[in-house]
């Protein structure tokens, strides 16, 4: 199960936070919500502080995200660890 609510957001910017355990059945909602505000033209944040657990699917799905633009903000080191070729 994971939880996805937004933290902050202005005209130009949203951070939303990731909770939990990031798996195939939640990555499509992840994508939409990212999707919805890059179109938008909005700098999104995801703040992948309290992430315990992605699956494949998960990461693949994030790391299109990161070509897409999207950030990572406070990465656990398992999240790090699995994307970490694709955060500065």
């Amino acid at each position: 199960m994971v939880r996805i609510s937004r933290t902050r957001e202005t005209t130009h910017a949203v951070t939303l936070k990731v909770e939990g355990a990031l798996v195939a059945d939640w990555v499509p909602v992840l994508a939409d919500a990212c999707v919805s505000h890059l179109d938008q033209r909005k700098t999104v944040e995801l703040d992948f502080g309290d992430v315990g657990f992605m699956d494949r699917q998960a990461v693949g799905a994030v790391r299109e995200l990161i070509a897409k633009g999207v950030t990572i903000l406070h990465p656990t080191p398992l999240v790090r660890g699995l994307l970490d070729e694709h955060l500065p």
